[in-house]
């Protein structure tokens, strides 16, 4: 696995047992501050293993549009 400049350690998947990666990947579904995380310790090819290219694809996208509310306008709630 190539070396990530910010990483602290490297993560190899090959290391980790099944549940551990399912449990990896249900966090990272639930949360995608789980994969950016991920992103910044390990690296993108990291997470792109672990996860996928379609749930890191995910996240990205949905942090580029931001977090939208559809509950809350600036009247009250929706």
């Amino acid at each position: 696995m190539p070396y990530h400049p910010l990483s602290q350690q490297a993560l190899v998947l090959e290391d980790l047992s099944r549940e551990q990666v399912l449990d990896w990947r249900v966090r990272a579904l639930k949360d995608h501050q789980v994969v950016f995380d991920h992103i910044d310790r390990y690296g993108e090819p990291s997470a792109r293993r672990l996860f996928s290219n379609q749930l890191v694809d995910q996240a990205q996208h949905h942090s580029r549009l931001g977090h939208l509310d559809l509950g809350y306008t600036s009247w009250g709630q929706a």
